[in-house]
Order: structure tokens, then C-alpha cells, then sequence
């Protein structure tokens, strides 16, 4: 009787320990996995509020060119050129590549204006008489809220590269 006692101590004690193990893989996959950073910008995260703002901004003067809901100016063919040979502003939604691009990046398109060629692109107006970098993040927590999860993710890795780059090349 107390050798099966035994065994089954050590069975339920196997069990126990399978289980403690696996919760503990689990645990850390979880933790190394990385999780949606939301509309953070250069490291600040926006509360509701401040994306609102940023809507309000998007609206005011992005929509005209880039689409309400970010569809990109030609919606139907965003990567053909039209009649004049030019591209038209991009989609900022999860169909465009605006999260190919780095904060920093997309801060500077904001306020500095587009850098693209004038005869393939239709240039981007710099927006620095209306925003700072401050309005012009917000402008960008909004679009991010366009995104998915994972493009969001790559978004963030792109912009953490690049800062880690910089931060190498600094005295």
C-alpha cells in the first residue's frame, strides 16, 4: 500500500512540475514576444484624447490629399501614375507603406514637407506654419491607428533601428 501511495505521489508530483514548466515557457514566449506598441511616437505613447487631436489635425489638412480614411489620393490604383505621369499622395491606412517608414522620418514629412521629386510625385506642402513636432506626433498617433497590429510592430523595430544607428554614430 505505500509503495502505490508513493507512486502516486511521484505521478501527481510529475504532473505538477510538467505543468509549472509549461506555464513558465509560456510565460516567457509572452514576455519575449513583442506586443503592440499602440500609437507611441519616438517612445511616447498617446492617450485617446491626444489621438483625437491628431484626428482633428489629420482631418484639417492630410484628408484633402491623403483620404479621410487614409485611402491615399487615387484609391483605385494608388501605385499608378495619373494622366500628368505623377504619383499621388500615398495611403496612410494598412494598404500604403507610410509604416515602412521611421518616426523620425515621418515627423520630418509633416513639418518639413515632402522630399520627393516634383516630377514623379505631387509634392508634399511642409505644414510647419501649422505644427511643431508636437502636433505633428499626434498627427502621427492618429495615423498609426490606420495600421495593424504587426505593421504597427514593424513600424516601431524601423524606428528602434534607426535610433540605435544614430545613437552610434553620436560623439
Amino acid at each position: 500500500m505505500l509503495s502505490v501511495t508513493y507512486a502516486t505521489y511521484l505521478e501527481v508530483t510529475k504532473q505538477q512540475i510538467f505543468l509549472c514548466c509549461a506555464a513558465l515557457i509560456l510565460m516567457l514566449i509572452a514576455a519575449c514576444t513583442p506586443g503592440d506598441p499602440g500609437s507611441t511616437v519616438k517612445g511616447v505613447s498617446y492617450n485617446a484624447e491626444q489621438i483625437a487631436q491628431g484626428r482633428v489635425y489629420y482631418e484639417q489638412t492630410c484628408a484633402a490629399c491623403h483620404g479621410v480614411d487614409g485611402q491615399g489620393q487615387f484609391p483605385e490604383a494608388p501605385l499608378e501614375p495619373d494622366a500628368t505621369g505623377r504619383l499621388g499622395a500615398p495611403p496612410h491606412n494598412e494598404t500604403g507603406h507610410t509604416w515602412h517608414h521611421s518616426d523620425e522620418l515621418l515627423l520630418r514629412y509633416v513639418v518639413e514637407g515632402g522630399f520627393a521629386d516634383p516630377n514623379n510625385f505631387y509634392t508634399m506642402p511642409r505644414w510647419d506654419s501649422l505644427y511643431d513636432r508636437d502636433d505633428a506626433a499626434l498627427i502621427i498617433a492618429y495615423i498609426k491607428t490606420m495600421w495593424t497590429e504587426e505593421q504597427r510592430i514593424y513600424q516601431q523595430r524601423v524606428t528602434l533601428d534607426e535610433e540605435a544607428r544614430a545613437a552610434q554614430t553620436q560623439p
